[in-house]
């Protein structure tokens, strides 16, 4: 399970573990009410219900979290990570920390990393050439990161770490994606072979 502010890079952490092994590590399919679009296929790239099914699976708790942007409802199901989970993979899955309380079941013992951002300073040199995604939906627009930006990041990482600190089992820096990987490779491979037990979900980008 994943976590950190936008702009940290947790999608591209995600994809690389997702290219690494693709066998061993699988994602989640979001749920929204928006319409399918025509190139779009159902269960492909999200499960497309109706706003009212959506409520009702609000209501009935069967969501680890979910959103609403430009009047549609996008989401992850509990029933979307058992689907990972059943084709014996570990579940990469980026959740806000107030969700982490709701995995810590019986059925879900997720291993949580914190992904924080380097200093300042660092932001400015590695993130100079980046851009941001804008908004979570299909033609968001990507933007240079600004100082404003690179402020707020720290300041959510600041308030995170604060807050729910005590439950993360992992708190990686971001400081260079390559060595940040190799040490979320080496975390997760010293999990699954000293305690013979592999996590089941990750904590968004």
């Amino acid at each position: 399970m994943k976590e950190g502010p936008t702009g940290v890079g947790l999608n591209e952490l995600k994809r690389k573990l997702l290219i690494s092994d693709p066998q061993h590590f699988g994602v989640t399919i979001p749920h929204t009410s928006r319409p399918k679009r025509n190139q779009e296929s159902d269960g492909v790239e999200y499960h497309f219900i109706s706003k009212h099914l959506f409520e009702t699976d609000v209501h009935n708790n069967k969501l680890v979290e979910y959103g609403e942007y430009k009047g549609n409802y996008y989401g992850t199901s509990l029933d979307s990570v058992r689907s990972v989970l059943s084709k014996n993979k570990v579940c990469l899955l980026d959740v806000q920390p107030h969700t982490i309380k709701l995995l810590r079941t019986s059925e879900f013992k997720p291993f949580v990393v914190f992904v924080k951002p380097p200093t300042m300073e660092r932001l400015r040199e590695t993130r100079k050439n980046s851009k941001i995604i804008s908004s979570k939906d299909d033609k968001g627009s990507a933007k240079p990161f600004t100082e404003e930006d690179f402020q707020e990041m720290l300041n959510t990482a600041e308030m995170m770490e604060s807050q729910y600190g005590h439950l993360f089992e992992k708190v990686i820096v971001n400081d260079d994606l390559t060595t940040a990987f190799s040490e979320l490779q080496l975390a997760l491979k010293q999990l699954e072979t000293e305690t013979h037990w592999v996590p089941v979900s990750w904590t968004h980008s």
